[in-house]
């Protein structure tokens, strides 16, 4: 059986081509974004398009398949005009010319025109074409597609699918590993807007976070994680009556979790984190997902055959029990106490089948040290440190580990030695600046803190810290400003509104700081509610 890989935009990739050409059949790449978008909000480097041909190049002397992603769900209002589809023709006249093998395509004209214009480049139906019909297919047959990709929402049914092969007579790509929700409401909106090629919006609606925008769905029902229509490495093989080729999404992976996901189904067998295996921005709400535990459960068995009557059947809820874990970012404060004591359970259960894995150990001293027990998480952040001296979360843990023993400067050692490590990473300038502010330095709390932005770390913690530090140096203006960017980005927080009033008093605009309190207070009591806190 044989996996098609996508491209993260790093060249060291290319080197798992060579390392597992006999069991990679293809390789997809977007089209450089001056000419179309993408289903990626990915920043191409000003020699992506040299890129492209040396991939090319690549996957023809290895004998992969080289497919080029044109595969934007909205392509403006010029999608239709043809002089600007004959820049995309004459670009995919130029890639075939170099020996580009196949095209996986969203918009069905694009299709049509494809076929008619360039001679033997294989076109796909891109997975966003959402094909979960037989009728669909034939259209996309009749217009051009020589291979159809399915909606991954009707992965597990089988018999759907068998159907679409056996009526089209084309052969049939799967995606096995995407995280997304099922009949996920946000999903045409998610991909219009990412395909508009806009790296960084405005502040949106609601606060919403365009990656996360199912994270309500989470937040009410958890359990919907089981509900995802990825297919299990356990659980390929039974796809190969049914399918032809099978895709995995791993654009937005690391070279390394691109390696763990293709191994594990090449092996046809996994037991760790589901998480290290999905591809999706919205399981940022989970933490870890124990694998093993649903296999004991029999769980793709199970859940290939659901009824959906979550009113009588609890399995679902039983496994969000027993095998996950919440980020604590989405849980109050008392829940998060909670899924504290259940990480250590889970993942002290995970060290006896994995005792050499450092990303466990490091989970679980953060459980140890949101529960207060400092010695137990010093003890495993020192053990992962052993494991693997480079890991930068076990830098950031032991600092945190000082910072609250309140050792600052023993924990500004610690970050600044992660930084010779990692020169590059704003969430360890965002520490250092926090360690800073600890000790009073706060012109040095302030540079490190924009290095933090400048390296685009702009969680809400750094604009509080920046405006706390300028405050603190008495220059109430800028902290204004600061507090004001950081608003914008989140305009939910309160926190912001509360520092804000501190700074206009300072500077005798009462009117102003009460006005900021009233904002305050309103965005709290509104959070409030939305969690149910309202007594």
């Amino acid at each position: 059986m044989k996996f098609s890989l996508g491209y993260n935009h790093d060249l060291k990739l290319l080197d798992l081509l060579d390392k597992y050409r006999e069991n990679i059949e293809s390789f997809y790449f977007p089209i450089p974004s001056r000419y179309l978008g993408s289903g990626r909000l990915i920043p191409q480097g000003e020699g992506y398009c040299e890129e492209v041909n040396k991939i090319i190049k690549k996957c023809n002397t290895l004998k992969i398949r080289s497919q080029l992603l044109l595969n934007a769900t909205n392509d403006g209002s010029s999608g239709l005009e043809a002089k600007f589809f004959s820049t995309i023709l004459d670009y995919l006249q130029k890639m075939k010319s170099l020996g580009l093998k196949s095209v996986i395509v969203t918009n069905p004209i694009y299709i049509s025109e494809i076929k008619k214009q360039i001679k033997g480049l294989e076109i796909e139906s891109s997975v966003n074409c959402y094909v979960k019909t037989v009728e669909h297919a034939l259209y996309l047959k009749d217009l051009g597609a020589d291979v159809i990709t399915i909606d991954r929402d009707i992965n597990r049914a089988t018999s759907l699918v068998k159907n679409i092969r056996i009526k089209t007579g084309l052969k049939i790509k799967v995606m096995l590993n995407e995280g997304c929700l099922r009949n996920c409401p946000f999903r045409s909106l998610h991909y219009n807007f990412l395909s508009s090629n806009v790296l960084k919006p405005e502040k949106l609606i609601g606060d919403a976070s365009l990656d996360r925008l199912c994270s309500e769905i989470y937040l009410r029902h958890p359990e919907k994680v089981f509900s995802i229509p990825f297919i299990p490495p356990d659980a390929v093989s039974l796809y190969a009556p049914i399918a032809d080729y099978y895709k995995l999404s791993t654009r937005a992976f690391s070279t390394q979790k691109t390696e763990l996901c293709l191994n594990a189904y090449i092996k046809q067998d996994f037991n760790g984190d589901l998480l290290d295996i999905l591809d999706c921005p919205g399981l940022a709400h989970f933490n870890y997902i124990d694998y093993s535990v649903l296999k004991k459960h029999n769980f793709f068995a199970k859940i290939s055959k659901c009824s959906n009557d979550c009113g009588k059947c609890n399995y679902c809820n039983k496994l969000i029990r027993h095998a996950v874990i919440i980020n604590a970012n989405y849980l109050n404060e008392d829940a998060r106490e909670q899924e504290d004591q259940k990480a250590v359970k889970i993942y002290s259960r995970a060290l006896k089948a994995f005792p050499n894995e450092t990303s466990i150990y490091l989970k679980l001293s953060m459980a140890y040290l949101n529960l207060m027990k400092e010695k137990n998480a010093f003890k495993y952040i020192n053990r992962a440190l052993r494991l693997n001296p480079k890991a930068i979360g076990a830098y950031l843990i032991l600092g945190a580990y000082y910072e609250r023993i309140n050792n600052v400067i023993k924990a500004s050692v610690v970050y600044k030695k992660a930084l010779r490590l990692f020169p590059h990473s704003g969430e360890i300038y965002f520490f250092l600046g926090r360690t800073y502010f600890g000790y009073k330095k706060y012109k040095e709390a302030v540079e490190s803190l924009r290095e933090a932005l400048r390296l685009n770390y702009n969680s809400l913690e750094v604009y509080l810290l920046l405006g706390s530090c300028y405050e603190k140096l008495g220059q109430y203006k800028k902290s204004i400003n600061e507090l004001r960017s950081g608003e914008i980005t989140y305009p939910n927080e309160a926190k912001i509104n509360f520092l804000l009033v501190k700074c206009y008093r300072k500077i005798g605009k009462v009117g102003q700081a009460d006005k900021e309190l009233d904002n305050g207070f309103g965005k709290f009591l509104g959070k409030r509610r939305i969690n149910g806190e309202e007594n």
